[in-house]
């Protein structure tokens, strides 16, 4: 009867094919017996022919050894103790995530109802005002945006004396993992507060009065205007501190530089005599000779009319203050004015017609084509509200659009090197001046059309250059392209600082809200955290 093998056996023998000589199953009891002698150092084997009791023990023991250090289901039984501990470490992880992500979320909210908030305290609006804003602000984008943080309301502080607004907030946010621990929500306060950090901001508004702005789009543009001006210089606002200077300036076929500059900038006195050349032909006197001929014989004789060409000065005085560019080196950039880098007065022409014949008016005097301008005169920066609302209230639409003279007078009213131009107060700071920001609005809604400067090219690249050495002293530019063709937008989206500072509203509404948003952005350069 044959006895099955024990489990020692087949644990410690391998299969027969891996021993030599292979062991028949008829071998079973004797191994079985080896087996049970193995434990008996110096027991002789049995049975096995030839086979030794060291080579039985050397393989057993070997085995036993291998054996011992067979850890894999060591490793397995360590792995599943420690998946749970490592499971609720990942979820642990994962809430904490959660709950920053939502703290920067909160923030940014809480940091965007401060900007609004001091918004409000610029336009004049009281404590309680102030604080019921924030709060609606807060919630209504804690609504939208929140994705489930829940948040108490939040608590403001304001000191109107010196303009600073802080907020605090106290938030819960539900964990997933962690709450098989128990915790259901880990809570997480913030804070915000806006002081103003930019001290002194220089301004400088450029308006197209040009034709096409007649009617009720001049009234539109007043209006946004006026918009602007309330919100980058509070109703409270005295006009002492200086922070916030705003100037003005317009253009249509040119600008008008103002009886009090005008001589600085063009080296001319407003009330001026233009003379030009001209050649006219006049009577010589008479003389006696043949007044009809044929065939190489005079017919008839009689008195013959002698003319001769006379070159004569025709002389006008004019009385404005219109400017057109700059010529030369200095054409394209800020220099100070002076014997080398005036600015153009206005001039005027003899006026010939289709065929080249002079022009004469009634009285036989020649006729003229004079350069001109709408006469608004410019603007130095101010903080006093009253000037810059009649300024905006004195525009009219009339003439052509010189565009590129708008964007040189913008620039030069907030241009360091004109600080001798200007009145006391009204001086530019300088580029590098400490705690300080500039920015010009160039505004159209036209194509810009008309240049006088010869071999400078049209007033589209004319103002690009312009554009581009604004841009290079730091100086931000927005631009509004009000109902503008596609010509205007295009050398306004040029000029301007970025995508975010190129605006083409369509409508008197969109171009309230557009120089709010400029408004704003200026502001939010003097608002820090």
């Amino acid at each position: 009867m044959a006895v099955a093998p024990r489990v020692l056996v087949k644990e410690l023998f391998p299969p027969p094919e891996k021993f030599h000589p292979p062991v028949s199953p008829r071998s079973y009891p004797v191994l079985r017996k080896c087996t049970e002698n193995l434990l008996r150092p110096g027991a002789a084997i049995s049975g096995v022919g030839k086979m030794k009791y060291s080579t039985f023990a050397r393989q057993a023991v070997n085995k036993f050894r291998r054996l011992k250090h067979d850890t894999e289901g060591n490793i397995a039984i360590i792995f599943a103790l420690m998946t749970i501990p490592l499971f609720l470490l990942m979820g642990f992880a994962i809430d904490l995530q959660q709950v920053n992500t939502a703290k920067n979320r909160v923030q940014f909210i809480l940091d965007s109802a401060v900007i609004a908030g001091a918004r409000e305290m610029q336009e004049g609006k009281s404590d309680t005002e102030i604080k019921k804003y924030l709060e609606n602000y807060f919630k209504s984008a804690m609504k939208a945006q929140g994705k489930g943080t829940d948040c108490a309301d939040p608590v403001p502080t304001i000191s109107s004396g010196s303009q600073d607004i802080s907020v605090s907030v106290r938030c819960a946010q539900p964990t997933s993992i962690m709450q098989l621990t128990g915790t259901k929500e880990l809570n997480f306060g913030v804070t915000s507060a806006s002081t103003y950090g930019i001290g002194k901001v220089d301004i400088a508004f450029v308006f197209d009065i040009s034709g096409s702005m007649n009617g009720s789009k001049i009234e539109a543009l007043k209006s946004a205007a006026d918009t602007a001006v309330n919100v980058l210089l509070p109703k409270d606002d005295d006009g002492t501190t200086g922070e916030v200077r705003i100037g003005m300036t317009s253009y249509s076929y040119m600008a008008d530089a103002g009886e009090d500059y005008f001589l600085k900038v063009t080296g001319k006195t407003p009330i001026r005599v233009v003379t030009e050349k001209y050649t006219e032909t006049e009577l010589a006197g008479r003389e006696w000779g043949c007044v009809m001929e044929w065939r190489g014989s005079c017919w008839r004789e009689g008195w013959i009319d002698k003319y001769v060409d006379v070159e004569k000065v025709a002389a006008l005085t004019l009385n404005n203050t219109c400017v057109k560019e700059r010529l030369g080196s200095k054409a394209y950039t800020d220099a100070d004015p002076g014997p080398y880098a005036w600015i153009e007065a206005s001039g005027a022409s003899l006026r010939y017609d289709r065929w080249g014949n002079l022009q004469k008016d009634r009285w036989g005097n020649p006729e003229w084509t004079k350069e001109t301008c709408s006469p608004i005169p410019v603007l130095p920066m101010t903080s006093n509200r009253n000037k810059l609302f009649d300024y905006v209230d004195s525009l009219y639409a009339n003439g052509g659009t010189a565009g590129h003279i708008g964007i040189a007078w913008g620039w030069y009213l907030i241009a360091p090197d004109w600080d001798t131009i200007w009145p006391a107060g009204s001086d530019p700071y300088p580029y590098d001046e400490p705690d300080s920001a500039k920015a010009m609005i160039v505004m159209t809604d036209g194509d810009f059309l008309n240049q006088y400067a010869p071999g400078q090219g049209s007033s589209f690249d004319q103002s690009k250059k312009l554009c581009d050495n604004i841009k290079a002293e730091g100086v931000k530019i927005y631009t509004v392209a009000f109902q503008a063709p596609t010509q205007g937008k295009a050398i306004l989206n040029y000029c301007s600082s970025g995508d975010d500072f190129a605006f083409t509203p369509e409508s008197s509404e969109e171009l309230t809200e557009a120089y709010t948003k400029i408004a704003q952005s200026i502001s939010d350069l003097r608002i820090r955290y």
